[in-house]
């Protein structure tokens, strides 16, 4: 509207100025980002077309079959191998078609292992060093590709707790009622503890810091995966200290 405020500027290219402005600017973002999602598809075709994977992941869960934490470990290394390359659908379609019938026969219920294939599947879009999210991401807010995709693999530290969740607490998805919502705050509790111990800083001292932040993250391991659900409990308390503490802290700092 401030073209049309005097006559001299009211012309055509005064007019079309910002209009065309635009068409430069988006033109110039698009261009770039078409650039990147080429290459990232050109690594998809390498990935898929060749069938490495896949043969990959077949051998991978039969040497791993022996233990139930191996076989876990290597199929969340096989999803993130796949999310590389592929969407968060084929990724969950892929890796329960591999990991479902060996995990079966271990007795792991199928509605655990479907979670966390869909788990590790929505994780394949932040896997490095294809992450199609900080790739999108890092060309809107013009910041640097590799700190934006580290910073979304620590905003995203609550997929790892659900990933192991539904093993250590198979009731989260099996057992809907009281039982559900217990495991949802046992894993809800242990997730602040986890985001606490990864983001938050409770001493200027790095020694301390770095000391109290591995404490809190012991508590809320022993919460999310420790077997006895009362001892699981009763880890909440320390974590709800540490928390009060870090409040606190940071409100002497504001005032």
């Amino acid at each position: 509207f401030t073209s049309l405020r005097t006559p001299e500027s009211r012309n055509l290219r005064s007019l079309s100025a910002p209009f065309l402005r635009f068409i430069d600017h988006f033109a110039t973002i698009t261009l770039d980002l078409t650039l990147l999602l080429a290459s990232l598809s050109i690594m998809t075709g390498v990935i898929v077309n060749t069938g490495v994977t896949t043969k990959i992941g077949f051998l991978l869960m039969e040497a791993a079959g022996f233990h139930i934490v191996a076989m876990v470990i290597v199929a969340f290394i096989f999803g993130a191998l796949l999310g590389t390359g592929l969407p968060p659908a084929p990724t969950y379609i892929l890796l329960a078609l591999v990991i479902a019938p060996t995990m079966t026969k271990f007795g792991i219920n199928p509605w655990v292992i479907h979670f966390f294939a869909f788990f590790v599947a929505v994780w394949g879009e932040l896997t490095p060093p294809t992450s199609l999210v900080a790739a999108v991401t890092s060309k809107i807010a013009e910041a640097d590709f590799m700190k934006t995709m580290y910073k979304g693999i620590q905003l995203c530290s609550v997929l790892f707790v659900l990933m192991g969740g539904v093993f250590a607490r198979p009731e989260l998805v099996m057992e809907p009622g009281m039982a559900q919502l217990g495991a949802m705050l046992l894993l809800m509790a242990g997730t602040v503890g986890i985001v606490f111990s990864i983001q938050a800083k409770f001493s200027e001292k790095r020694g301390r810091d770095v000391l109290i932040r591995l404490v809190l993250a012991g508590f809320a391991l022993i919460v999310i995966f420790h077997p006895n659900t009362r001892l699981a409990v009763m880890a909440i308390l320390p974590i709800g200290l540490f928390v009060g503490y870090w409040v606190l802290q940071h409100r002497k700092k504001q005032a």
